[in-house]
């Protein structure tokens, strides 16, 4: 069964708190402004027994003639929704068969011809949108995180160390991840050093990549509110998305916390040793999420905890209180920051066209639902 269900959504201003991070203060370039929006519900499937059940969806794409594509990582499926929410294709199962994921699959995207890439560990298939398996890119030692497309239908992924190499890495040296086309392993990006996770580290920066149409993509790390909006065909730097914002960190009060909560459930000497030893990251993630949505193309930033602004909640020494429901919007041509957006409780977007966006609602047994918005913002 499909709903639907109409929901207005009036951005309220949140004020900075929250004793569990060192705060900089706002200054004259913080410029945060909250948009009032409108979210109309078109549909949402998985909250009831008697329709599609998922187990954990880590990923979704719209394809050009309007229809979801879901990845369910621990079914080991893809399917493909209407615009009305009705299942018209599913593949995959737990195998080696055309079709078929030896690993979980994670990641997708969707070209503008309509092929669908599909990324599972060391491997990343191409299917049409009824699951025919066109082609795939086996990736050896390479470990791939978040697919986009170029123009010309190939696949570029977003390239990080293997995490058991920087574990067994003696040197600690930091490293850099890259954006590669899988066809030829052409870099077309690399970031800045990143240091190694080495044996226990609180959080780590990582690459965040989306494809925001006509071939171009949108990367950054974590760390920073800083993303290069590149030509996915050769590379060529075309833009910039970034903020001046104040950010917020581990305090001591939470890194002391942090280690008593593991403690507590650790009864291994070595691995209370390893946490008692354990690193923290200067900055809390920054940025969390990126895709292309309304209005028209435009980039829709989902903030993690480090962000500091006027509009940012409270980010206490629990982090089962933090809230990540504030989406910064960039003009799609030439990235201005627009506004921030506030979306319903307990939903992550992963999606976006030109008016609905598309995400995960997690109920309060855990239950993973898909739902699509159609969103109204101001002029």
């Amino acid at each position: 069964m499909v709903r639907t269900r109409n929901m207005a959504i009036a951005g309220v201003l949140l004020a900075l708190a929250g004793t569990g991070c060192t705060d900089q203060p706002p200054g004259e370039l913080d410029g945060a402004r909250q948009l009032e929006a409108e979210f109309a519900e078109v549909f949402h499937v998985g909250d009831e027994r008697s329709e599609r059940q998922f187990a954990r969806v880590t990923s979704m794409a719209f394809a050009p003639n309007g229809q979801l594509v879901v990845t369910d990582r621990d079914a080991f499926a893809v399917m493909v929704l209407d615009e009305g929410g009705r299942e018209v294709a599913t593949w995959g199962g737990e195998g080696d068969g055309p079709g078929e994921f030896a690993t979980e699959p994670n990641d997708v995207a969707v070209s503008h011809e309509s092929r669908v890439a599909i990324r599972s560990f060391r491997r990343v298939d191409v299917f049409t949108l009824d699951g025919e398996l066109i082609g795939s890119h086996l990736l050896d030692t390479l470990t791939a995180t978040t697919l986009a497309f170029s123009r010309e239908g190939d696949v570029v992924a977003s390239m990080e160390a293997p995490s058991l190499a920087l574990l067994l890495s003696p040197s600690n040296e930091a490293t850099a991840a890259h954006v590669m086309r899988l066809r030829d392993r052409q870099v077309l990006w690399s970031s800045r050093p990143l240091q190694p996770a080495g044996l226990l580290r609180f959080w780590s920066p990582h690459v965040q990549l989306a494809g925001i149409g006509d071939g171009r993509i949108a990367v950054g790390v974590s760390d920073r509110y800083d993303m290069d909006v590149i030509d996915a065909s050769d590379g060529t730097t075309l833009g910039r998305i970034s903020r001046e914002v104040s950010v917020r960190g581990p305090s001591e009060d939470f890194q002391d916390n942090m280690r008593e909560q593991m403690r507590a459930m650790e009864s291994d000497p070595a691995m209370r040793e390893l946490i008692d030893d354990m690193t923290f990251v200067e900055t809390f993630p920054i940025l969390s999420g990126v895709f292309a949505g309304p209005p028209g193309r435009s980039v829709w930033v989902r903030r993690g905890v480090g962000v500091g602004d006027a509009l940012a909640p409270p980010a206490s020494d629990d982090i089962n209180d933090w809230t990540f429901r504030l989406y910064d919007l960039f003009d799609g041509d030439d990235y201005e920051y627009i506004g921030t957006v506030e979306v319903p409780e307990d939903l992550t977007l992963m999606a976006g066209d030109r008016e609905r966006v598309a995400g995960v609602h997690t109920g309060p047994l855990g239950v993973h639902s898909v739902r699509v918005l159609r969103v109204e913002l101001p002029d």
